[in-house]
């Protein structure tokens, strides 16, 4: 749960150093569990309401199941990796790469479903 608060402070802080005119795109990752706190959705937060004309589009990454696929994917991004690194990584194993390649292809369709605005 600090983790999430913090993450969410995080999220408001940064909005409030950049210039107005400056929009974002929101990852919601429920790996570590629901994004909720005391009954509300992020949406209901104080950091997302007071910011929400500046966020173009909200994308949550599947509920990745922890014990393969979700802990493929926090092992790379533990490792700083992008996909493309990951997936040409041949210290992984075949399988690893192969849930990561189905980890890539989800969230590039929900980011290009999202419909992201300039």
């Amino acid at each position: 749960m600090p983790a999430l608060l913090d993450t969410v402070s995080g999220f408001a802080q940064l909005a409030s150093q950049f210039p107005d005119e400056s929009i974002f795109v929101v990852w919601l990752n429920p790996y570590w569990g629901p994004i909720a706190h005391e009954g509300k959705r992020f949406e209901q937060m104080k950091a997302y309401t007071g910011n929400r004309d500046r966020v173009t589009a909200i994308v949550t990454i599947p509920d990745l199941k922890g014990e393969t696929y979700g802990r493929d994917f926090a092992e790379m991004l533990q490792d700083r990796q992008t996909f493309e690194e990951a997936l040409e990584d041949r210290t992984r194993t075949i399988m690893t790469r192969q849930r990561l390649k189905l980890v890539k292809s989800q969230l590039f369709d929900a980011l290009e479903n999202a419909a992201v605005m300039s």
